[in-house]
């Protein structure tokens, strides 16, 4: 059984929740989950809180541990400081959320490779993204 932690959920950023979550579920302590990632364990901690800007590369690391993709991470730690448009519905950080969760919930895995600028296109087109048109005027 993990020590208990003296990070509390409150003082969590989304990114946090899910590594406490995480520490939780594999019943892990937060040294054991920094030495498998290879992530310093202050930086770990860290990247726990709210206001926090953990780099790319600890993203990285610690998403080939817990299995949950890099830019899924991104997402969480930096949530809320994307500025939503006020003339838009969702906003990045939610796209991108809302991406990861379905395919997960399919039981999906992201591609190994990048996909082509037509596949992409494709994609973006079927998710119903048009040209854009002149004011007032938006896709059919």
């Amino acid at each position: 059984m993990p020590a208990r932690l003296q990070i509390q959920a409150k003082d969590c950023s989304p990114l946090g929740l899910l590594i406490l979550q995480y520490l939780e579920e594999q019943s892990i302590s937060m040294n054991r989950l920094a030495e498998m990632a290879d992530i310093p364990q202050p930086r770990l901690r860290g990247a726990c809180f709210k206001g926090t800007c953990p780099t790319p590369e600890t993203l990285r690391k610690l998403s080939k541990v817990i299995g949950v993709h890099h830019l899924e991470l991104y997402t969480l730690a930096y949530e809320g400081r994307i500025v939503k448009h006020p003339e838009e519905e969702y906003d990045l950080d939610e796209l991108i959320r809302e991406l990861f969760e379905t395919a997960r919930s399919l039981n999906l895995e992201s591609p190994k490779r990048r996909p082509s600028q037509e596949q992409i296109r494709r994609a973006l087109v079927e998710l119903g993204f048009c040209q854009k048109q002149p004011p007032r005027e938006g896709c059919a």
